[in-house]
């Protein structure tokens, strides 16, 4: 099925809504509603453009936070400081377009890939990292990303109820097979999302913040709703969503936080965000995964069966990659991809990482995956003396954790979200300013103001008394 032509319009139309939108909000805000408002409501298609990048939802996303951003806060966007930890956006930027050039595609299929992946993920990281640097910055990603789950909730359920509907009812088409939205004796919905899983993951991961947030006591109401509410409302929808993968990883990483919590056991947090690298260090070198088929039995043979699936394609796919092209893998076009003796293609990708290992080797998955990733050592590295996650830091490990979901799901399924793009570049803008040394020094300051704010304020007070008796003087 084809979009229809208020779907055209909407994509095109969008980076012009945020302008007009960032005239009467700030920008702040108004970027965040782009790249996440984009993702979740913009109709998930793409319209070709001859000699230029297809026009995307991710794409319509990232001109729509850029345009007002350069209109009204480009002296911030310019503020750029570059951190170690940017090396690894810098490798996932040039990835495809070295790949490109190593296997003989050319120098304009190299631009037109580096530029399409800045327009789609550069800019979310960008803006991450200028416009969102502070601590009321690192709330407004929180609060964005509740509230869009918050949004987003009421045409879940309406779809869990009438069958995934809204996308062909508004934009003309369905992203995916009809067939695959019945679960469990009842519906999975994706609204205007690419796919149910991709629904479940960004739930999943909204609940997960909203949760953190609640035990962490970092926020403690939205729109004067308490945030344990609003955390126990969304873990409730994320479970009818049917997406059995996201409802557990959720429920997993609020027992590992909430465990962690109360023993404090600090080193568990490294091996929680080495595990996704682990798995696929072992899976490149060999590993067959079969051990986790067993293990998802329990499940049903579905879950068990689809697990399965993956598993070998993945390892196809690997297989291809590491026996001849391992460091830069493919290319675009397919060529990464596993045919059999008569030419036709084999293979059924459904996992993130065996499509970036197979496009662009081991150097593009590692930093992919790191970039996502390594804004969590320096939080697991902050000691505290009672609880791990509280206040500031238990914010951003809000966020924090909500990234690590998605980069767990993206072993599994293929379903990019340029959302937690920006709130992995938020983490690297703000782990040295949730420190404990680094809050103490800031309720010092506040300390500080207040006391000579109250000064003043009792400096103004006597004044006036000794003008009124001024002229009794004379």
């Amino acid at each position: 099925m084809t979009p229809n032509n208020f779907a055209i319009f909407v994509l095109f139309a969008w980076p012009f809504a945020m302008i007009v939108l960032a005239m009467i909000i700030p920008v702040r805000r108004v970027v965040l509603i782009s790249i996440l408002g984009g993702n979740l409501f913009l109709p998930a298609t793409g319209i070709a453009l001859s000699g230029l990048p297809n026009y995307t939802k991710l794409l319509a996303a990232g001109l729509g936070a850029l345009i007002p951003a350069f209109l009204f806060a480009f002296s911030d966007l310019i503020k750029f400081r570059p951190k170690l930890l940017d090396l690894f956006f810098l490798g996932f930027l040039v990835a495809p377009g070295v790949s490109s050039i190593l296997n003989g595609l050319g120098p304009y299929d190299a631009v037109t890939t580096v530029a399409n992946r800045f327009l789609e993920w550069g800019v979310p990281y960008w803006i991450g990292r200028t416009l969102f640097t502070d601590l009321p910055a690192l709330r407004d990603v929180c609060v964005a990303v509740v509230i869009s789950a918050l949004a987003y909730a009421p045409l879940c359920i309406y779809e869990m109820v009438m069958s995934p509907q809204l996308s062909m009812k508004i934009y003309g088409f369905r992203p995916s097979a009809f067939s695959m939205t019945y679960r469990m004796g009842g519906w999975r919905p994706m609204v205007f999302m690419q796919h149910g899983l991709a629904l479940g993951a960004w739930m999943a991961a909204a609940a997960l913040v909203a949760w953190v947030l609640w035990r962490s006591r970092a926020i403690r109401a939205i729109w004067g709703i308490p945030i344990s509410w609003i955390a126990i409302f969304l873990i409730l929808v994320t479970i009818g969503l049917r997406s059995t993968g996201a409802a557990v990883l959720m429920i997993g990483l609020i027992g590992t936080a909430e465990f962690i919590q109360s023993t404090r056991l600090r080193p568990l947090l490294l091996v929680l965000v080495l595990a996704p690298m682990g798995y696929i260090g072992l899976r490149t070198a060999g590993w067959d995964g079969h051990q986790l088929v067993e293990l998802a039995e329990p499940l049903g043979q579905e879950r068990s069966g689809s697990l399965n699936m993956r598993l070998e394609n993945d390892q196809m796919i690997a297989d291809k990659v590491m026996n001849n092209r391992p460091v830069f893998g493919w290319g675009g076009w397919g060529r990464w991809r596993v045919r059999d003796d008569d030419g036709r293609d084999i293979t059924v990708s459904d996992s993130w990482w065996s499509i970036l290992l197979g496009t662009t080797g081991v150097f593009g998955l590692c930093c992919t995956y790191a970039m996502f990733i390594s804004p969590l050592f320096p939080l697991a590295a902050h000691k505290t003396r009672k609880r791990i996650f509280f206040g500031p830091l238990g914010a951003a490990w809000a966020v924090g954790l909500g990234v690590l979901l998605f980069v767990i799901d993206s072993l599994a399924n293929a379903m990019p979200n340029t959302s937690f793009m920006v709130m992995s570049a938020t983490l690297i803008s703000i782990y040295p300013l949730v420190s404990p040394k680094a809050v103490q020094r800031m309720m010092m300051q506040r300390q500080l103001m207040r006391e000579r704010t109250s000064a003043g304020d009792q400096g103004e007070n006597e004044a006036p008394s000794d003008e009124a008796n001024a002229p009794a003087q004379g």
